[in-house]
């Protein structure tokens, strides 16, 4: 936590920390210290269970990746300590029965940075999307939209059938929406599930989170099958935004996942991404082409921690 002060700047809450990296799926890090005992650099992430073509395998989302500014220059050039920290993340952790892929959501700077000095590579852009819910939105919740209290079984049947639909993703089981958004110690989401007809199983599920008094987030979303459906879970959605009070809702998606499709069809419209992010990946194992995971990856807001 020193280092990620000195790298950054501000402070960060010991539990958050602990979350990240001491949580459900533990952590892939690797650090440089100096003989005075002090970090110079780190290079690391959460390990998550992904499927690729319905085979589980291991990728990574690399978060909070520093270095301490008194030791920049430490070792010269391009293979400085921070580099040389990364070597020995990959050697240690990447590779074939390892972890297959390294993702993340970096800015512009780290971004040229990684792709001159570690071969990373551009995901497909996220389409940032933006809707005005109107006072005239539908606001019934149906008695098919459940809000979730905890991550249960439901969340693992689902996961299973989309493991045969999703050629590429974090899966969202029950022990990762239980990490990801119940375990949190600081922010607070609300997760709700899609039920199928006359059954408890479900077959969608979108989390939302408050930006502001005025924007709200919709941090991550399975729609089911078919448009009709998914217009259908978006509408009765748009209910509950416009009673939290939300002037708008923002989102983010692959720009070539269906979701965005159906989000467009919804009223959302395309909007300039805010954040200056850009989606970055580099596959690991010879049966992954880095050209074919960049376009079928599927991701939301609910990979990273920035909401």
């Amino acid at each position: 936590m020193a280092l990620w002060r000195a790298a950054f700047g501000g402070t960060l809450e010991p539990a958050v920390w602990l979350w990240k990296y001491h949580g459900e799926f533990g952590h892939r890090a690797m650090v440089a210290e100096h003989r005075s005992g002090r970090l110079m650099a780190m290079f690391g992430g959460v390990p998550c269970a992904a499927s690729l073509q319905g085979r589980p395998v291991e990728i990574v989302h690399l978060w909070d990746n520093m270095s301490h500014p008194a030791y920049r220059g430490l070792l010269g050039g391009r293979r400085g300590v921070y580099v040389r920290t990364v070597d020995a993340f990959i050697e240690t952790y990447c590779g074939p029965g390892k972890a297959i892929f390294l993702y993340g959501f970096p800015g512009d700077r780290h971004f040229r940075l990684g792709q001159r000095t570690l071969r990373y590579g551009r995901l497909d852009e996220a389409a940032c999307l933006e809707l005005e819910p109107s006072p005239s939105a539908n606001r019934n919740i149906s008695e098919r939209v459940d809000l979730m209290v905890r991550a249960d079984e439901r969340l693992d049947r689902m996961a299973a059938e989309l493991d045969r639909i999703y050629p590429f993703w974090v899966r969202r089981d029950r022990r990762f929406v239980q990490w990801r958004y119940f375990d949190h110690p600081r922010r607070r989401y609300r997760v709700y599930g899609l039920r199928k007809l006359w059954s408890r199983a479900l077959k969608g599920m979108a989390v939302i989170a408050a930006e502001d008094d005025d924007t709200g987030i919709l941090v991550d979303l399975i729609l089911p099958v078919g448009d009709t459906e998914s217009l259908g879970f978006l509408r009765r959605l748009r209910g509950e935004w416009h009673r939290a009070g939300w002037r708008r809702i923002r989102t983010w998606v692959p720009a070539n996942h269906p979701a965005r499709r159906c989000l467009q069809a919804a009223g959302f419209e395309i909007r300039p991404e805010p954040l200056g992010i850009i989606p970055t990946g580099r596959s690991f194992s010879p049966d992954l082409d880095g050209r074919w995971a960049a376009a079928n990856l599927y991701y939301t807001m609910g990979d990273g921690d920035l909401f």
